[in-house]
């Protein structure tokens, strides 16, 4: 799957906010971690906003963040059935963590 080139550096981010975790820091220094890190997708056109004055209305675009976001769940996913247990089974435990705490 090709993406454009905003959304290829959105994917790099999105991996060097999770290689920025550390399980063994505290909550607060991560979260200063991940914020730096995100704070490139600004920078880069991850998400476009779009104002039509005349209209009254604001468009978004977030493709090239969600679209890079989707590649690399769907690899990670793989990867892990690959070591493990079936994609579905991998899908439910990352919800189960979305859902904790």
């Amino acid at each position: 799957m090709a993406i454009p080139e905003a959304g290829r550096l959105a994917g790099h981010v999105l991996l060097d906010a999770v290689a920025a975790w550390d399980p063994s820091a505290e909550l607060e220094v991560n979260g200063r971690a991940l914020n730096l890190a995100l704070e490139r997708l600004g920078e880069i056109g991850a998400v476009e906003v779009h104002v039509d004055n005349a209209a009254r209305s604001i468009q978004t675009d977030a493709s090239n963040l969600v679209g890079p976001a989707v590649q690399l769940l769907l690899h990670a996913v793989q990867l892990a059935a690959l070591r493990g247990p079936s994609e579905q089974v991998v899908i439910a435990d990352l919800r189960r963590g979305l859902d904790a705490d």
